[in-house]
């Protein structure tokens, strides 16, 4: 059971600086033991101008978030990106932010290809799935045994999801103007509060929240390809309700599209009648009106 004294750490918590020139420096981090470490890493991003560069000439940002481990961001960016390239016939690039398990290089089947410096920058890899562009810190390591060992003074003590890394990767886009976050979650009640807590940094941070997708919605059976409820109950359209935000969709979990995820390839091509890949396809078709209206 939580102690007065670590409910009053907790809010203290809840008001680190979101602004990074404010870090280590505003009253809230009085007495806060990583008060050192993020004043000395405050300040401006000295790439600012050239990120501010490049991604002002991609006309469409979606960030991909959640503020819960395991409920399958990389997959459903996976799967949008596929749905995307497909129903638009655009080009689509993916930059997988996960530092400590990255996991797209794998799904879009360019595992193990090495990144190529060039006189403008790292080139991005090229899928064979819908020609997306790839990059991640996966393919900046030497094998897939290789780890990444960062240190970040807030890392432990704030909730799942809204430290450092997402405060960083907004701040440095937000002179890009992306068009705003799909938030993943899975259906179970005990995720509910997490979400909450995104939802929240959103608002904080000043992110749209074009809205939420319920991932692991179901079992697909492989062999009638009927769906059956896992998580019972109908807490993400609570949810969604309460905060105002609109239900992307739900994805079913179908073993075929495991299997395609697993080896790399590409699940809209080879199973098209998937129940997951229809739900994917109503989630990009619902998220394109979205940021084209």
């Amino acid at each position: 059971m939580n102690s007065p004294e670590n409910n009053e750490d907790e809010e203290k918590l809840a008001e680190c600086p979101a602004n990074s020139e404010e870090a280590g420096r505003s009253s809230v981090c009085e007495g806060c033991p990583g008060q050192t470490l993020c004043r000395m890493q405050g300040g401006p991003d000295p790439d600012q101008e050239i990120i501010d560069v490049r991604m002002g000439a991609i006309k469409h940002k979606i960030l991909i978030l959640s503020g819960k481990g395991g409920v399958g961001k990389s997959t459903v960016a996976y799967l949008l990106s596929l749905a995307l390239a497909k129903c638009q016939s655009s080009k689509v690039g993916v930059v997988d932010l996960d530092i400590c398990g990255p996991s797209i290089p794998k799904l879009l089947g360019v595992e193990n290809q090495p990144i190529i410096q060039t006189p403008y920058g790292w080139k991005p890899l090229v899928s064979p799935n819908g020609d997306i562009k790839v990059m991640s810190v996966a393919s900046l390591l030497d094998s897939d045994k290789t780890s990444v060992i960062f240190r970040g003074p807030r890392k432990t003590d704030t909730p799942p999801g809204t430290s450092d890394e997402h405060m960083s990767i907004v701040k440095l886009l937000k002179n890009a103007k992306p068009d705003g976050a799909v938030l993943v979650t899975t259906p179970q009640e005990v995720a509910m509060a997490t979400m909450r807590k995104e939802l929240n940094f959103c608002k904080k941070m000043g992110v749209t929240v074009l809205g939420l997708v319920e991932n692991m919605s179901g079992l697909v059976c492989p062999c009638c390809k009927e769906t059956t409820e896992i998580f019972p109950g109908s807490g993400v359209a609570s949810l969604a309700e309460s905060y105002g935000v609109p239900v992307l969709g739900s994805i079913p979990m179908d073993p075929m599209i495991t299997e395609c995820c697993e080896s790399g390839r590409d699940p809209m091509e080879n199973y098209p009648e998937s129940p997951t890949v229809q739900s994917m396809m109503g989630i990009s078709n619902h998220l394109i009106s979205l940021i084209n209206r």
